[in-house]
């Protein structure tokens, strides 16, 4: 009885025991329970809904952006250059996919993928279990799983990790709610080796298609390499894809996704692979000096008109799916890479190792840039230095029709007829004149503005530019041409320096100097009725959706405001071309126009023309700003022959607009203005020009007293110095010691294209239409009180 009693005791006690055990577990349970759930309630949940939401927004997902160019004929839009980001990736609608590509991967994959949300339990307990006990392991991960993987490239494999990607995957499954979405999203982000992110780029790299184009046999090899692109390589394990082609085929033989017929034929189809070679060859291409030029101007316009960063801005450009619309024509580049991969085009007179670079920018009428070289030979860089964009050299006497004749036409001050006189404008403290026309003293005579232009005398520009003021030139090119210019700057060494002067302006003798694209641009208003509309590379950006980004529209109220200064202007540079310093830069069927520019220096040689069609700008220079012993402005102007020949190959009876209704032709006297006399013809200063209606000359000319002795005292615009010439003895005193120094006369004012403000350029002093002529200046004492820039080398 006893012990009955006291086993009686002992059973209740571990009863009691074990009761109180489970309860303690159970409690525990349910406190861990408890705390489970509130850490995934206020941790993990919201984690994994931003997350998806994020997703679902198709962040993360490191896309191409691409560049399209649409054909000038035919309205067609194709693909100009793919911007690739850290990963190649194309991103493929849904309807573009293959349904054999896509069951291809759920059968290998994912086989219940249709049926799960997001986590196939099933799967994920075997994986378990093989991990455990050992045998078998395979991956327990959907589809689901592994695009969130792939986006958040969440590289831990802690069980944190894992319960972290369940609850994504629901979350996202719930999200999205479309099965086929996220397995599209899956194709569109899985690596397939060979820096092939997603199935569109993939199928292009290995088999040279479209994926839409992938047949039952292409596509079974393309899901097989989301296993292992390195095990399952093409191009060094061909056997092995071909088994796991093989595998995959027979399971969805298995799902009865595919026929027995069509498994046959795929299994038994030969598989013909992309050539590595070509492979390596677009690992190692560059992007283009246009291409370049896209996307400097697309992030600059994100971070100015968006507020981005750089970072950001650049993320968007090469990782955001960007579709840029740019304002390239293929069959203009063409013709200009043609050209400028041609040594034999260009001048190779070697200094120190290097041979004169060159670089060329072409718009249309409008202005948008149809084409770029940013230098010579094949470029091997991408975002690389260009001397079309990046680089600011002095322009010359090119700069002469957008600083000192335009804008005084566009003022009413002059046009091509006003009588000037070929006269200093001012007397150095050695007696010698300002500013010189290529080395030589002016003749003191009369002529027109139209000579003054063809003969790119010095003498002209400035007094012009001084009747318009320094300041309304700068005004205009810096307001209405968008050309960069210094105001006012102090030096560290608390030098001044300004661009507001005669000599930078009307000479071409800049502070800092000009880029090839401001000037190819800023001569395109000469062939849009004057209007500037900006140099624009692209037209608008989308993103991956179709939503606009940027709108980049162009100018319309920019450029000169006189409809009469454009075909004046151009009426003086087809002079210029036809008989003046550009002689004989003519192109059959097609009228051209234009002004050569050579710095005094001799650093930098210019050639800015016009077509109908087409405004581009030429620069020859050496990087080091070495001499160019022997070049001037016409050597420019040939290499803009070559390639604008090769652009209207075929065209023929393109004119500029001249509106002959507005315009009648007279002969007129080349240095008086007035109609031209026999004397005038006997003389051979007679030439015929275009004079609007209510500007015909109703004098005749006597040609007498014409030839005059050189004399300070003598002007031309007698109406527009009247006050100078009371003051001029005081104003010459006042000159800038910038300008003083010079070595033996070799200043940064130009002396020719026969009298360029820093340079010899071209044509004879008496108005010939050929030889270069290259000989140096006199000091050159500028009457202005503002700061002179020009120095002996004005880019040192």
């Amino acid at each position: 009885m006893s012990k009955r009693k006291n086993g009686s005791v002992i059973g209740r006690f571990f009863g009691r025991l074990l009761l109180t055990l489970v309860l303690v577990g159970v409690l525990c349970g349910c406190f861990c329970g408890i705390a489970f759930a509130f850490y995934v309630h206020t941790n993990i949940n919201p984690s994994a809904k931003e997350t998806a939401s994020e997703i679902s927004k198709g962040l993360g997902l490191n896309l191409n952006s691409f560049i399209y160019t649409t054909d000038a004929e035919t309205g067609e839009e194709t693909v100009y250059e793919t911007i690739k980001g850290r990963e190649n990736r194309e991103w493929v609608d849904s309807d573009k996919i293959p349904d054999n590509l896509k069951n291809a991967v759920v059968a290998i994959e994912d086989e219940r993928f249709y049926k799960h949300h997001g986590v196939d339990w099933w799967r994920t307990l075997g994986a378990v279990k093989g991990w455990v006990l050992g045998g078998d392991q395979y991956g327990g991960s959907t589809i689901t799983q592994q695009l969130i993987k792939n986006i958040t490239e969440d590289k831990d494999y802690s069980i944190k990790r894992k319960v972290n990607e369940i609850f994504r995957a629901f979350a996202l499954e719930k999200e999205i709610d479309d099965k086929d979405r996220i397995l599209v999203m899956y194709l569109n982000t899985i690596y397939l080796g060979y820096n092939s992110y997603g199935v569109q780029t993939a199928a292009d790299r290995y088999f040279g298609k479209d994926v839409s184009q992938l047949d039952l046999a292409e596509c079974a090899v393309l899901a097989g390499l989301t296993n292992n692109p390195s095990i399952y390589d093409v191009y060094n394990h061909s056997d092995k894809v071909k088994s796991r082609q093989e595998t995959i085929l027979s399971q969805m033989l298995d799902q009865n996704m595919i026929t027995e017929d069509e498994y046959n034929a795929a299994v038994s189809e030969q598989l013909n692979y992309r050539p590595y070679e070509e492979y390596q060859k677009d690992v190692k291409s560059t992007y283009s000096y246009f291409t370049d030029e896209v996307i400097k101007d697309v992030i600059n316009d994100l971070k100015e008109q968006k507020g981005y960063s750089e970072l950001v801005a650049e993320n968007m450009v090469y990782s955001g799916g960007l579709k840029i619309h740019a304002t390239i024509d293929t069959k203009v580049q063409d013709a200009l890479d043609s050209v400028y991969t041609d040594d034999s085009a260009f001048p190779n007179t070697e200094k120190y190792g290097e041979v004169p670079e060159s670089a060329m920018v072409i718009t249309d009428k409008q202005g948008d840039i149809v084409a770029i070289a940013g230098g010579r030979g094949q470029k091997t860089l991408s975002r690389s230095f260009s001397f079309a964009t990046d680089a600011r050299r002095q322009p010359g006497s090119s700069f002469k029709p957008l600083a000192s004749y335009g804008p005084a036409m566009d003022a009413g001050i002059i046009v091509p007829s006003t009588t000037i006189y070929d006269r200093a404008f001012s007397e150095g403290e050695d007696g010698m004149p300002w500013p010189m026309n290529d080395g030589k003293y002016p003749t003191g005579r009369s002529l027109t503005i139209k000579e003054g232009i063809t003969r790119s005398l010095n003498t002209v520009s400035v007094q012009v530019l001084n009747a318009l003021t320094p300041q309304a030139s700068y005004d205009f090119l810096t307001s209405q041409l968008d050309i960069k210019l210094v105001g006012n700057r102090t030096n560290e060494d608390g030098t001044v320096q300004s661009d507001i002067a005669l000599a930078p302006l009307a000479l071409g003798a800049l502070t800092d100097g000009v880029t090839v694209r401001e000037m190819a641009g800023a001569y395109s208003t000469f062939i849009d009725d004057g209007v500037f509309g900006g140099t624009r590379t692209y037209t608008k950006v989308l993103d991956n959706e179709g939503n606009t980004v940027l709108e980049n529209t162009p100018y319309t109220d920019k450029g000169f405001t006189n409809v009469h200064t454009v075909y004046d202007m151009l009426d003086c540079l087809q002079n210029v071309t036809a008989h003046g310093t550009a002689y004989g830069i003519q192109i059959d069927g097609v009228e051209t126009a234009g002004k050569t520019g050579t710095t005094s220096s001799n650093t930098d040689i210019w050639f800015c023309g016009v077509t109908p069609e087409y405004s581009a700008a030429v620069w020859v220079g050496y990087e080091h700003n070495y001499r160019l012993d022997g070049l001037y402005g016409r050597n420019a102007a040939e290499i803009w022959l070559k390639v604008m020949e090769k652009v209207h190959a075929g065209d023929s009876g393109l004119v500029f607009d001249s509106h002959p209704q507005d315009f009648v032709e007279e002969t007129y006297c080349m240095d008086t203005g007035l109609l031209a006399s026999g004397a005038c013809r006997e003389a051979g200063r007679a030439a015929t020009g275009r004079f609007w209606k209510d500007k015909v000359p109703t004098q005749t000319c006597s040609h007498e007293n014409i030839e005059e002795k050189y004399d300070f005292e003598t002007s031309g615009m007698d109406d527009y110095y009247d006050e100078y010439d009371d003051e001029e003895s005081d104003d010459s005193s006042n000159t800038d010691s910038s300008t003083d120094s010079t070595d033996n006369g070799d200043s940064s004012y130009e002396n020719g294209d026969n009298g360029d403000s820093s340079g010899g350029d071209d044509g004879g002093d008496d108005g010939g239409s050929g030889g270069d002529d290259g000989g140096n200046i006199a000091p050159a004492p500028d009457p202005e009180p503002a700061p002179d820039p020009a120095e002996e080398d004005p880019e040192s």
